[in-house]
């Protein structure tokens, strides 16, 4: 079991471990290009990196040792690293909690008699084994990018994957805890965001507010950033080893309570139903129009990247003196706010509110391919299929959904840089931020584009994919023009297509080069969508359970609650890509009274004839002492014993 759990993180542990290693090993590359090699020069970066760091406390820590390669390395690179924790965290730990009970795989699990204080074990034990793999990859990176420029003692880097080990296990411990109150995966991810999020913002504050030093310790982040092992002099906080440690126990053991006392697709706590009236729902002609439809279907998620990319415009603008100044006070920092001449402020917003608009738009995008590749997971995409649609009308669909909403978040951010640059005193040229705008569209519709390739071609791999592919261009775009890469690896980068429209107009070739892949990505979609077949609903795995005697079934049938299990295995084309049901179902005694005599003789095993047909319109069940599938075809529903490998199994009766 332990080797199958982490089978099911491998794609979380590989992604989110490159990103890791690549992360770490490029800012160690890049250490001397910034710093310098003079002890002059090192000291001007210690200083004016010092005060930049102060504008950027929201996202990372307050840096120690920058005068050495371990110390930027560890501000630079590990502390961001929990940011990305905490999108790895929320989805392994919503996953793990909801997503395979959804899938009924926890069903499976339980009827193989493995209970439920094992299953929540292997659990923790799996994704722990993964994170490892994450820290020792982060570690590895540390190492390569350090090489021939400066020794890391191997057991100061091992405290520090120590210290990341711990905060993913209890990143991870919190969301798989607060995923037990509510009755979906969705609202899992809900809460663990809100959780996380908080206690991540709430260390933010902590970091410039001394007040708030000794309430942050509540926080697993405030944990992380106490130590700093890894720096030279730096020590290993054997406090938050022991917060870490305490809180990834104690929150499996509350799960594993939670999860005795609940029962499998539900909340932990139900609330009593209240007697509520029907009443005839409102209607609007815009849900007739497949594209509104789709829209009203994103409604939250876009409302909830529009409301992150305003407060981000807002901080971002906000805090542009600041950073501005400090920029400016490192000599080799003077020209990255644009040509001689050039008004630094504008510059500040072209080039770094604009590349985290680049940023936010294409986490909007994968977020997006996410809601696609679960349609087909979850048979949204076959239910979708079967009123009939063509499978064409379904990427166009996506398509123009995804520029409706790209279009509106592009307009939105826009809208409120102008307003924060008016309220500091920076005056923007409106036909350059226009030209921005609208470039922010092809940019974030290339993404979409390679998102709707993968998840036509292989849906459980596109979030992995195109996250890995949008790090890459990032990285690509930072650090080849420091690390002077060549031209033409740098130039593969959609962030530098993306040009600077604000300040040197529109990028023609990036543009161009943009729509190329926009227009090959959905039409490869496309033809992918109509060559291969859909998953089913549900995948699992076959777990055949013993077949009882007759005998048996009728003692069982007396004492027990009914057993229904449901599998759904993978469906063709030719049904109308409708998924196929298998079930196994001792029946009650009473309940063999009211059955047909055909079925009856069935039960005993005397018929020869052991498939019965019947129309959509009236169906009859047959009690064999076998599994039983159900293969419904367009105008008939097969029933016939000897089905496929039971799969999952849930109580619903008593």
């Amino acid at each position: 079991m332990l080797r199958y759990g982490l089978r099911l993180h491998r794609w979380g542990m590989l992604g989110f471990g490159l990103v890791a290693f690549l992360s770490t090993t490029a800012q160690g590359a890049a250490y001397l290009k910034l710093a310098g090699s003079t002890p002059a020069e090192r000291a001007l970066f210690v200083k004016t990196m010092t005060a930049l760091a102060l504008q950027l406390s929201y996202f990372l820590p307050l840096p120690r040792h920058l005068d050495s390669l371990a110390g930027y390395v560890l501000w630079r690179a590990w502390g961001t690293l929990p940011l990305v924790i905490i999108f790895w965290a929320i989805a392994a730990g919503s996953g793990a909690a909801r997503g395979d009970e959804e899938k009924l795989l926890v069903e499976s699990w339980l009827a193989s008699r493995l209970s439920r204080a094992r299953l929540v074990a292997w659990r923790f034990a799996a994704f722990g084994a993964a994170a490892l793999v994450m820290a020792a990859l982060a570690g590895g990176g540390t190492l390569v990018g350090a090489a021939g420029v400066e020794t890391i003692p191997i057991e100061r880097l091992a405290g520090q994957v120590l210290t990341l080990w711990l905060l993913t296990l209890a990143c991870f411990g919190l969301v798989y805890l607060v995923s037990q109150f509510p009755g979906s995966k969705r609202g899992a991810q809900v809460l663990g965001t809100v959780l996380l999020l908080g206690l991540y913002l709430f260390q933010v504050a902590a970091r410039t507010q001394p007040s708030l030093e000794n309430p942050a310790w509540i926080s697993p982040f405030h944990w992380y950033d106490a130590g700093d092992v890894l720096a030279p002099g730096g020590t290993l906080n054997l406090t938050g080893i022991a917060l870490g440690a305490v809180t990834l126990v104690a929150s499996a053991v509350l799960a594993w309570l939670a999860f005795e006392r609940r029962d499998l697709r539900g909340p932990l706590f139900r609330l009593r139903a209240r007697a509520s009236r029907a009443r005839q729902g409102g209607t609007s002609p815009l849900l007739g129009w497949p594209v509104a439809r789709e829209l009203y279907r994103q409604r939250w998620i876009v409302l909830a990247w529009a409301a992150g990319i305003a407060g981000m415009a807002f901080l971002m603008v906000g805090i542009a003196h600041g950073t501005v100044n400090a920029l400016l006070a490192l000599p080799g920092l003077r020209g990255f706010l644009g040509p001689t001449g050039t008004d630094p402020y504008r510059g500040y917003i072209a080039l770094i509110w604009f590349g985290i608009a680049q940023a936010l738009l294409a986490g909007f995008a994968v977020h997006v391919v996410a809601g696609w590749a679960g349609d087909d997971s979850q048979g949204v995409l076959s239910a979708e299929l079967s009123r009939p649609r063509r499978r064409w009308a379904i990427v166009a669909e996506r398509a123009i959904s995804a520029v409706v909403a790209i279009v509106l978040l592009a307009i939105l951010g826009s809208i409120c840089t102008l307003i924060a640059a008016q309220q500091i005193g920076v005056t923007l040229d409106s036909a350059g931020v226009f030209r921005a705008t609208a470039m922010l569209v092809p940019f974030a519709l290339t993404f979409a584009a390679a998102g709707a390739m993968a998840s036509s071609w292989w849906p459980r791999a596109a979030i992995g994919v195109l996250g890995l592919l949008v790090f890459a261009s990032y990285m690509d775009s930072a650090l080849g023009p420091v690390l002077g890469w060549p031209a033409w690896l740098v130039n593969l980068s959609v962030f530098l297509l993306y040009g600077s429209p604000l300040l040197t107009g529109i990028y023609w070739n990036g543009l161009w080069a943009m729509l190329a892949v926009v227009v090959v990505g959905f039409g490869a979609a496309t033809l992918l969508m109509e060559r291969r077949e859909l998953r089913s609903a549900l995948v699992t795995r076959s777990i055949r359970r013993p077949v009882p005697s007759p005998a048996t079934h009728s003692k069982t049938a007396s004492k027990h609650a009914t057993r229904i299990t449901m599998a759904a295995t993978r469906s063709s084309k030719s049904l109308g890509s409708r998924p196929v049901l298998a079930a196994k179902m001792p029946v009650r005694k009473s309940r063999l009274r009211s059955i047909s005599p055909q079925a009856r003789a069935l039960r005993s095993g005397t018929s020869s004839k052991r498939r019965i047909l019947a129309s959509s319109r009236s169906r009859s069940w047959s009690m064999a002492p076998e599994s039983w599938s159900i293969a419904r075809n367009t105008d008939s529903l097969s029933v016939s014993p000897g089905g496929p490998d039971v799969i999952s199994e849930a109580r619903i009766g008593s």
